[in-house]
């Protein structure tokens, strides 16, 4: 990513950025998920670990940025719901969840969806790492509890990261495609 972006992120002193993180967390995220995650977030988490819960919203004017280990308890929220009884006929290609030819798997959850950023609802963008057919690795998804559609709403993390930069500059004639 570039220097430029996150000089822009910088001096925005309302997004209330964290410090990078710690080893030690990106370690232990990694061993819960049960595979190593990309280095693009990797490289992301080690210029700064999220956003503080009072930063202005980072994406899209309500997603704000998870810390790792506020991702990590989201994807293990997920999980554990996902693990009761009730849940075992929403775990996998559920039709509610989208269309067979969508770029985002018709999944209510699926464990490579990494949380990436929340908003005060609840809501989350995903970095996807089991994309359906027609998507690219990588890509980032709208997950809700309260909706049950799944969308791609960025192709890639730096998308996700360039339409944030631009927002602040308020360029906001594209969206992160």
């Amino acid at each position: 990513m570039a220097s430029s972006i996150w000089q822009s992120f910088r001096q925005d002193t309302r997004l209330a950025l964290r410090k990078a993180v710690e080893p030690k967390v990106l370690e232990q995220a990694q061993q819960a998920l049960g595979h190593p995650l990309p280095p693009s977030l990797l490289d992301i988490y080690q210029q700064h670990d999220g956003q503080h819960p009072a930063g202005r919203p980072l994406f899209l004017d309500e997603y704000r940025w998870l810390s790792m280990q506020e991702a990590l308890r989201e994807w293990q929220v997920w999980q554990t719901t996902m693990a009761q009884p009730d849940m075992a006929d929403m775990r996998h290609t559920h039709e509610s969840c989208g269309a067979p030819d969508a770029p985002v798997r018709m999944d209510w959850w699926n464990e490579h969806w990494w949380p990436l950023a929340a908003s005060a609802l609840g809501d989350l963008l995903c970095l996807d790492g089991q994309p359906a057919s027609g998507g690219h690795l990588h890509q980032i998804i709208a997950v809700s509890s309260a909706h049950e559609a799944r969308e791609c709403i960025a192709g890639s993390l730096t998308s996700l990261f360039d339409h944030a930069a631009a927002d602040l500059a308020g360029d906001t004639s594209d969206g992160p495609g």
